[in-house]
C-alpha cells in the first residue's frame, strides 16, 4: 500500500513538473486578442501614441514577454490596436541586418512547441511555406518565405473580427497615400 503511495506521488510529481515547464515555455503576452488596453497597461508599457487614427501599432523587444525562449534582441513583438483594444499580435524575426535570427531556427522550434508540430520537409532550415493552428476565437499562422535573399519569418496572432479591420485599415490608408504624395 505504501509503494503504491509513493509510486503514484512520484507520477503526480514529474506530470506536474511537466506541465509547470510547458506553462513556462509560452510567451505572456500582454493581453489577449480583443481586449481593451487600460491604465495598468499605460503603467506598465507607456501609452499609446495619440493621433486621430484608431489604428495603433506598438513594439517590443520579444524577451520582455518570453523570458524563457531564448530570444535575443533580433526578435521583436508588434502590438496591433483598434480603437485600443488589441486586433493582433505579432512575434517576428528581425533580419534588417543578416538572416541570423531565421537561420537560428528559435522562432520555427517555438511555433511547433506552442502551437503543434507541422511538417517543415526533408530539412527544416529551407522551409518555406505557412502553418494554420485554428484555436478558440483566435487562430496562428507561422509564416517563413524567402524575399530576395532576406527570410521574413513571423508568427501571427488574431481572429476574423480584427483581421477584417486591419485589412480594411490597410487597404484604405495606402488608397489615401498616393494622393498625399501627388500634392
Amino acid at each position: 500500500m505504501r509503494k503504491n503511495f509513493i509510486i503514484k506521488t512520484i507520477i503526480v510529481s514529474v506530470l506536474f513538473l511537466l506541465n509547470f515547464s510547458i506553462a513556462n515555455a509560452k510567451c505572456k503576452f500582454m493581453m489577449d486578442i480583443g481586449d481593451r488596453y487600460t491604465k495598468t497597461h499605460e503603467k506598465n508599457y507607456g501609452p499609446l501614441y495619440e493621433d486621430d487614427d484608431s489604428y495603433k501599432e506598438v513594439e517590443f523587444i520579444a524577451s520582455e514577454f518570453c523570458p524563457n525562449d531564448n530570444f535575443d534582441d533580433n526578435f521583436l513583438i508588434r502590438y496591433t490596436f483598434i480603437d485600443s483594444r488589441l486586433a493582433a499580435i505579432q512575434l517576428f524575426a528581425d533580419n534588417s541586418i543578416d538572416n541570423s535570427a531565421t537561420e537560428s531556427m528559435k522562432l520555427m522550434r517555438y511555433a511547433k512547441k506552442v502551437y503543434g508540430n507541422f511538417d517543415t520537409g526533408g530539412n527544416p532550415e529551407y522551409y518555406e511555406n505557412f502553418n494554420i493552428w485554428e484555436k478558440v476565437q483566435k487562430y496562428i499562422i507561422y509564416d517563413r518565405n524567402l524575399i530576395e535573399n532576406i527570410w521574413n519569418e513571423e508568427i501571427y496572432i488574431s481572429n476574423d473580427k480584427y483581421y477584417e479591420q486591419i485589412v480594411t485599415y490597410q487597404n484604405t490608408s495606402e488608397l489615401i497615400a498616393p494622393l498625399e504624395e501627388e500634392n
